[in-house]
């Protein structure tokens, strides 16, 4: 019989049950067509930093509904990726480096985002298992990879001859330093003091006449 120890150690108790469960496919996606599927559609994040609180917040709530569907009998697919490309990766790699992007060569840049990416997932990944996510790390995906980039294009083509994808000019958020449209997330506000101006014309009526 083993000895009960006096107290509970986490460093040594937590890693071990971690492994084990790892090593024993506990969380593992079967493909059993016995069992209803339950797949999670997890939102790659952004490997520019370790997770932040909004972070483990969201995974909390995957994981809430990964580990009941199982506990239903249920063959759920809980997948774990990484949305290496974009704007947030290069202005962390050019603050890192204190460079803009055009002082080196396209390939060197390149490099240096790809290896930046790949220590913040590990980063991020050694977060996630220490607290204690049931991802199916079999089934994790980076959209650097070759493999992704086919598919996104072939999905893209299938949505271009099912007639989803189209050319139109609306208005953007149009960076002068990074040189690029960005999202509406990405856009900070300043207030500034200026001056409201109205414009009247000769012939408009009234209640239109004044225009911002």
């Amino acid at each position: 019989m083993n000895e009960v120890p006096d107290s509970y150690d986490p460093d040594e108790a937590e890693p071990r049950w971690r492994d084990h469960w790892q090593e024993t496919d506990v969380y593992a996606y079967e493909d059993d067509p016995d069992k209803p599927d339950y797949v999670i559609d997890t939102p790659p994040p952004y490997p520019t930093g370790n997770l932040h609180i909004g972070n483990a917040l969201g995974w909390c709530y995957m994981d809430y509904a990964a580990r009941y569907h199982r506990l239903r009998g249920d063959d759920v697919l809980f997948p774990q990726g990484w949305d290496c490309h974009g704007l947030p990766t290069e202005v962390k790699v050019e603050e890192e480096r204190g460079i803009h992007r055009t002082d080196v060569s396209r390939e060197q840049f390149r490099e240096w985002c790809i290896e930046y990416t790949d220590d913040q997932i590990g980063a991020m990944k050694e977060t996630m298992l220490t607290l204690g996510f049931s991802q199916d790390w079999d089934h994790e995906f980076r959209t650097m990879d070759p493999d992704y980039w086919g598919q996104t294009q072939r999905s893209f083509v299938e949505m271009a001859e099912s007639g989803y994808v189209y050319r139109d000019e609306p208005p953007v958020n149009w960076c002068p330093r990074c040189e690029t449209a960005i999202a509406d997330a990405e856009v900070e506000s300043e207030d500034t003091q200026g001056t409201l101006y109205y414009l009247t014309f000769d012939g408009v009526d009234e209640q239109s006449s004044a225009a911002r």
